[in-house]
């Protein structure tokens, strides 16, 4: 048998467009009623598609969807835009977020009642958002040092990176304030670029 005989005889592609359905019907569930209570039947509902479906491309049920789902809403920290300033790397990435602020916390509320009781959630959070997150405000920082925008023994912590999205979750989920351009220049020009310490401009 021919390999093209052969690969025909497999099947047909994923089609792309039902995998970002079934992502979509999870993140809406976790939004709506929780990771506990949401199920794979009710991802297969919502998404249009059959249950065997799902667990042919995620064997392990809801946690293996949940975690590709939150993947698929982070780029890779090495592909964030490099602009040639710290000030306009980080205006660039919180642009970025805000710009699904409304979404991620509809996702972090439906997540965060669960933490104290999933240990397996609050671990998945841990390494698919924090860690992430992290990793982004770290490469960022690194290039800033390279260009000399950072000395190499900046006060560079955990802590930094925790507070821009702090910040913005506060006022999109407690104050309802605007997340605007206006805010991110006064969060980054006053409060984290001053943080850090940056070595001073040349003339």
């Amino acid at each position: 048998m021919s390999v093209q005989a052969e690969t025909v005889t497999r099947g047909r592609p994923r089609d792309p467009r039902r995998r970002e359905a079934i992502l979509r019907a999870a993140i809406e569930l976790i939004a709506e009623v929780g990771y506990d209570r949401m199920t794979v039947e009710a991802i297969a509902t919502r998404a249009g598609v059959s249950k065997p479906t799902i667990y042919r491309r995620w064997p392990a049920g809801k946690k293996e969807i949940v975690i590709d789902a939150i993947r698929s809403k982070h780029e890779d920290p090495g592909a964030m835009a490099d602009t040639g300033s710290l000030r306009g790397d980080l205006l660039a990435m919180l642009s970025a977020v805000t710009g699904r602020v409304d979404e991620d916390t509809h996702l972090a509320a439906g997540l965060i009642s669960q933490l104290r009781d999933s240990e397996e959630l609050a671990q998945l959070i841990r390494e698919e958002v924090v860690d992430l997150q992290r990793g982004r405000y770290d490469a960022i920082l690194q290039r800033a040092v390279a260009r000399g925008e950072l000395s190499a023994d900046a006060r560079i912590t955990p802590l930094f990176s925790d507070i821009a999205g702090s910040l913005i979750f506060a006022r999109s989920a407690v104050t309802g304030e605007p997340i605007d351009r206006p805010f991110l220049e006064e969060l980054i020009d006053h409060v984290l670029l001053p943080v850090l310490n940056p070595l001073p401009k040349e003339p």
